[in-house]
C-alpha cells in the first residue's frame, strides 16, 4: 500500500510542476522597462514562466543588455536572486537557486546566445584599409 501512495504524490507533484510550466502567457501593453535600449521588448524570464519575478527579470535583462565587468555580472546575478527570493511565498525561495545557477551558466558571454552578458552590444566590423594607390598599379 505505500508504494501506490508514493506514485500518488509523485504523480501529483508532477501533474503540479506540468501545469505550472504551461501556464499560458499573459499579454499586456509593455511598460518603460519592458523595453530594452535597442527598442526591443524583453522575453521576462527566459525559459522560465514570469508570474511574479518578472519585474526582477525585467532589471535582469537590462542589466545584462548592457554588459560589463565580471564583477558587474556577478552582482547583476545576486541582484536577481535577492530580489526573486524577496518575493512572497515559499516557492519563490525555492526556485531562486536554480535561477541563479541558470543565468550564472547560461549567460556567460562567450555563448551565442540571445540571452548572454552583454547580448544589446554589437561587435563592429573591422575596418579593411584598402591598399595604397602604388600597390593597386599592376603596370610598370
Amino acid at each position: 500500500m505505500p508504494a501506490i501512495a508514493t506514485y500518488r504524490t509523485a504523480f501529483c507533484v508532477a501533474l503540479v510542476i506540468l501545469i505550472l510550466l504551461s501556464a499560458p502567457p499573459t499579454f499586456a501593453q509593455p511598460t518603460d522597462i519592458d523595453i530594452l535600449p535597442s527598442g526591443v521588448k524583453s522575453d521576462g524570464c527566459t525559459l522560465i514562466p514570469d508570474g511574479h519575478i518578472r519585474d526582477c527579470c525585467l532589471l535582469h535583462d537590462q542589466e545584462y543588455f548592457a554588459g560589463g565587468t565580471r564583477k558587474e555580472r556577478r552582482e547583476s546575478d545576486k541582484r536577481l536572486f535577492k530580489c526573486v527570493s524577496k518575493k512572497k511565498g515559499f516557492m519563490h525561495k525555492v526556485v531562486a537557486p536554480f535561477i541563479w545557477l541558470g543565468v550564472r551558466i547560461g549567460g556567460v558571454p562567450f555563448l551565442s546566445t540571445p540571452f548572454r552578458w552583454g547580448f544589446g552590444i554589437t561587435k563592429k566590423p573591422k575596418k579593411i584599409e584598402p591598399p595604397p594607390e602604388a600597390e593597386l598599379s599592376c603596370r610598370p
